[in-house]
């Protein structure tokens, strides 16, 4: 994609996230075959009630389970407009990133599986995190990043997830968000998937948690968000 036709695109999509979301997603399978729409998911808060978004702490992470039971995804308000951007991939392919929805258009979520290695939050612990402005990374001198410290793959959450830095061939997997009478959905997800690998990896652990390795795979239709700390006993910075 040329500079111009890239920035006619990004116009586009701005101008298309004031319609209905079903025109933006339109757009997005238009420029790129990395879109993968899985079934409609309304975020919920710890009482189960719709997610208000002016509720997210600016620079907090929070976890939700999308688009199956089992697979991870940050989601994070970084308090200022986050704007679209083309994401190069190793093979030369592109695609656009939405960037954030919201009233400030300042929301913005990620698999929190590491396309590296696929380290993830789990009850004990978790490698994978999102480092604030305030609370730099050493490894990557900075913040405003997700870092796993498994291996160390640093990536940019305000460019569509790009690899900064570390092993990781792939950007993180976007989740899809719709921003909708004041509610957040999680409508698909953009990038490179793993989840096939990431199900074969650990099933076993997977069946242990869920109960089953069906409940594991079953897709959502709702997702409960909290914060990170809520869910993992131990979160690992480096």
């Amino acid at each position: 994609m040329d500079r111009r036709g890239f920035i006619r695109t990004c116009g586009s999509a701005a101008a298309l996230s004031f319609l209905s979301p079903l025109f933006l997603t339109e757009t997005l399978k238009a420029q790129t075959n990395k879109l993968k729409k899985y079934k409609k998911a309304i975020l919920l808060n710890k009482s189960g009630n719709p997610l208000n978004p002016e509720k997210l702490e600016v620079g907090r992470q929070y976890l939700f389970f999308y688009p199956y039971r089992a697979t991870p995804a940050f989601l994070i308000n970084l308090g200022e407009e986050v704007k679209p951007v083309e994401v190069k991939l190793s093979d030369g392919s592109s695609y656009l990133w939405p960037g954030g929805v919201g009233p400030k258009k300042s929301i913005i979520a990620f698999c929190a599986i590491c396309p590296h290695q696929l380290s993830f939050p789990t009850p004990e612990y978790s490698f994978i995190n999102y480092y604030p402005k305030d609370k730099p990374s050493k490894a990557a001198k900075r913040g405003n990043v997700i870092q796993c410290c498994a291996h160390m793959s640093i990536f940019d959450p305000t460019k569509g997830g790009v690899v900064l830095d570390g092993p990781s061939e792939y950007p993180l997997l976007t989740i899809v968000l719709s921003y909708e009478g004041g509610k957040l959905y999680a409508v698909g997800t953009l990038g490179v998937e793993r989840f096939s690998d990431f199900f074969d990896a650990f099933r076993s652990d997977l069946k242990k948690m869920y109960k089953s390795f069906r409940k594991a795979k079953k897709k959502v239709d709702k997702s409960v968000v909290l914060p990170v700390e809520e869910y993992v006993n131990e979160v690992i910075y480096c």
